[in-house]
């Protein structure tokens, strides 16, 4: 387009041109054709890289991400970290913990069950079991072993705590000493908590915790409660006391354990109602005390009846130590006091008896150094006289399982020494006697040498 321009611009000046200007046109013309020539020559460049194949556009290379840390936050909780992105602070806590028993007078049969630690209700009868001449029987188990997670995270009712603790310590039959050694992990704990409401599993609100003496042995003394069940709670907060209100999983249980009540002549337990405790605590720097109460029911196919239970309990600093002391009973008091758990409820065939019991604690923390300590402990259970009861009972169990006949009193005292070995790092060592006494005069003895260490995660 812009050749024929230049063309034509040419012609022109070459028709109407004078002699005077022909020199200067001359010049003119010859000025023109190279700007022909020149424009020709572009133009013929732009058809060649016309033809040519369009070169591939370079690929835009990524841009490097750069990798920011995220600082690890400490969480609201002693010991828990916050999880980063959240307002949630977790914290993940347990041990490994291996115990050792000796028995020196014999024990119970039912090692491998829960009954591996002090179960003196049923400590075999010197007199005429086969378990009490098995003397000298040594045990070693890592099982009481655990692990737990708890987190907690603010919301606008309140703080949420969630909490999930587990150990190894269930019923485990053979295959905690054959084969693989493997061992069946049980549930303890499993709840929320949204202020002062708390859903879930844990210990029942009818224990009170810090009136329990310490000991070496997995179980403390067995006038105290040692139940873990499935509960909705709720505490009302009075200044320095709290008033908790509870509803639990009841476990009706007369005479026989539920894999037995076949042969019980069709008399079946099963629940209707659940159990209703209530727990007053103060609590104070040096000191505290805790009044319960609970209510249970006790139903089979054929009979109920409704069973109580009362509990004091307190510490109290004294001298360089903490004293601390319990007691507790009621009627059908049953498995809320652990030497119970056998004489809550006996069904005679005409209507359910219900068994009277107390029992009481009383026990002494002495830390000789930063880093050892010991406890002096007693305590003692006592049933009241129910001759029906005890006669059927004694009927369902004599000759089968002794040690399951009712008992009279239970005593039992402890001595011990815990080491601070370093940093999350215990052991303890423990002497535990014990003795049941029966209505028909009999009496087993339980001597037993109780050793543990224990390594507590960070």
């Amino acid at each position: 387009m812009q050749t024929r321009m230049i063309a034509l611009l040419l012609t022109i000046m070459t028709a109407t041109g004078s002699p005077a200007l022909g020199s200067e046109l001359d010049e003119l013309k010859s000025e023109v054709r190279r700007l022909l020539q020149r424009i020709e020559q572009l133009e013929e460049r732009q058809k060649k890289e016309a033809l040519q194949p369009a070169k591939p556009v370079e690929a835009m290379k990524p841009v490097e991400t750069v990798k920011v840390a995220v600082p690890v936050m400490a969480g609201a909780m002693p010991g828990s970290i916050l999880i980063p992105g959240t307002d949630t602070s977790i914290k993940i806590y347990g041990n490994v913990r291996v115990d050792a028993t000796y028995d020196t007078a014999g024990r119970n049969n039912d090692i491998r069950n829960n009954d591996w630690a002090s179960a003196v209700f049923a400590q075999p009868l010197d007199s005429n079991s086969a378990n009490r001449q098995r003397e000298n029987q040594f045990y070693g188990t890592a099982r009481a072993s655990r692990l737990g997670v708890v987190t907690s995270t603010p919301t606008p009712l309140g703080e949420l705590e969630v909490k999930f603790e587990g150990d190894f310590n269930a019923p485990n039959d053979y295959m905690g000493e054959l084969g693989s050694n493997g061992v069946m992990f049980r549930l303890r704990h499993a709840y929320g908590r949204l202020g002062n409401l708390l859903v879930g599993q844990t210990w029942s609100n009818f224990i009170d915790l810090r009136s329990y003496p310490e000991t070496v042995d997995f179980n403390p003394s067995g006038d105290v409660t040692l139940i873990r069940q499935a509960q909705l709670r709720y505490t009302l907060p009075l200044g320095s006391s709290a008033l908790a209100l509870s509803v639990e999983n009841p476990e009706s249980l007369s005479s026989l354990p539920p894999l037995q009540t076949l042969s019980n002549g069709g008399r079946n337990d099963f629940d209707r109602m659940p159990d209703f405790t209530a727990n007053w605590t103060w609590n104070s720097e040096h000191a505290h005390l805790s009044l319960r109460a609970a209510t249970m029911e006790y139903r089979n196919d054929h009979h109920s009846k409704r069973g109580y239970a009362l509990g004091l309990g307190g510490s109290s600093k004294l001298g360089p130590g903490t004293l601390v002391a319990g007691v507790q009973g009621g009627e059908g008091i049953g498995r809320y006091m652990f030497n119970a758990i056998m004489q809550g409820a006996t069904d005679t065939g005409t209507g359910l008896q219900l068994w009277k019991a107390a029992g009481m604690h009383l026990g002494y923390n002495m830390p000789w150094t930063p880093t050892l300590r010991s406890n002096f402990i007693l305590s003692r259970t006592v049933f009241a006289n129910n001759a029906t009861a005890d006669v059927y009972q004694r009927g369902l169990w004599s000759g089968k399982v002794d040690e399951f006949v009712p008992n009279k009193r239970v005593d039992q005292a402890f001595v011990n020494l815990f080491w601070n070995i370093t940093k999350n790092v215990e052991t303890g060592l423990e002497y535990a006697w014990g003795r049941r006494f029966t209505f028909n005069g009999e009496k087993g003895t339980q001597q037993r040498i109780n050793a543990m260490i224990q390594y507590n995660l960070p």
